[in-house]
């Protein structure tokens, strides 16, 4: 083997080590993610078709539409103290853009607010842009928390959204929450 031939041999062996280790993530294309879903609900609004596997236990109030409710089965939207709802809507902007509007009108409909940005979850749709977020509001009649996943899919934003009244709601539920973002794509458009 010729000196100059083992450098290289080296530096590519290096690259495609580092390029499998990005993962699926690295290489997925927004929007293109191949969906099985054993039980799907379907979200239907005029522009779009998104497919859903709800978590064990939750089931989708078929009463309201966009923003579409998950609930604890037995439940009631009016009553439910956590509950999970997708928010289907055109992105007007870039991806940040919307971002910080999101931010800007929490932060004036509750004056003692609190955002903070989390790891990023793992999402059926691994190529496209999105952001979690956690969103706390104290109000003196009672606060509230969001645990919040803007994701960027083909000129959509799609914001997935765990709320609750407290932390420790947000923690019981997180593995439903985490459950949805893998099962949760658009097949029409």
């Amino acid at each position: 083997m010729s000196a100059v031939f083992l450098p290289v041999a080296i530096a590519l062996l290096m690259a495609t080590l580092q390029v499998k280790a990005q993962g699926p993530a690295a290489s997925a294309a927004c929007g293109k993610a191949k969906v099985h879903m054993a039980n799907p609900l379907y979200l239907t609004l005029p522009q779009v078709i998104a497919a859903i596997e709800p978590p064990q236990g939750w089931v989708l109030d078929e009463t309201r539409k966009n923003p579409f409710y998950l609930l604890k089965a037995g439940e009631k939207y009016e009553s439910a103290r956590t509950l999970i709802y997708i928010n289907i809507q055109m992105l007007d902007g870039p991806f940040q853009s919307a971002v910080e509007n999101d931010e800007r009108s929490f932060k004036e409909s509750c004056k003692q607010s609190r955002i903070e940005d989390m790891e990023q979850f793992e999402i059926l749709e691994q190529g496209c842009q999105r952001k979690t977020q956690i969103f706390r509001c104290e109000k003196p009649q009672g606060g509230w928390v969001d645990l919040a996943t803007k994701i960027s899919i083909d000129g959509l934003l799609l914001n997935v959204v765990l709320s609750a009244d407290n932390m420790e709601e947000i923690a019981r539920y997180r593995k439903d929450y985490e459950h949805l973002l893998m099962h949760l794509a658009l097949v029409a458009r």
